[in-house]
């Protein structure tokens, strides 16, 4: 935001959500080439007992959507108008990442609870 203030050139208010989409993507690549679940540490206590595997698919799913969503800014950045970026940032990229965290919540669910805890919560249904 500075850069663009400091140099009148909208290009660099334009090109940061690219770069940033794309650091992300590449920290949890990386995470992922090392076997690690870069999510884990900052979703943890959203996603308590996610498995492994559930950890690894949900890094690797918001990697691809990072580098999606880059390809996507730059596409329209290319292609509209300052104004017109404008309203597709708000809208439509807003609207694809609320869809994708949806998206993402079948795989969660099929990997999120242990089988004792399932079968705890059958057993031992809350009470009210």
């Amino acid at each position: 935001g500075l850069l663009t203030v400091f140099f009148g050139d909208p290009f660099w208010i334009q090109i940061k959500p690219t770069l940033i989409y794309l650091r992300f993507a590449a920290l949890l690549f990386g995470g992922l080439l090392r076997g690690k679940a870069v999510l884990r540490y900052l979703l943890q206590s959203a996603f308590e007992g996610l498995d492994d595997t559930g950890w690894l698919k949900l890094s690797r799913n918001w990697a691809v959507f990072f580098v999606f969503l880059a390809g996507l800014n730059e596409v329209l950045r290319h292609s509209l108008s300052f104004e017109g970026w404008l309203q597709a940032k708000l809208w439509v990229f807003t609207t694809l990442s609320i869809g994708f965290t949806f998206a993402q919540l079948p795989m969660v669910l099929r990997h999120g609870l242990s089988l004792d805890a399932r079968d705890d919560v059958v057993t031992n249904p809350p009470h009210e």
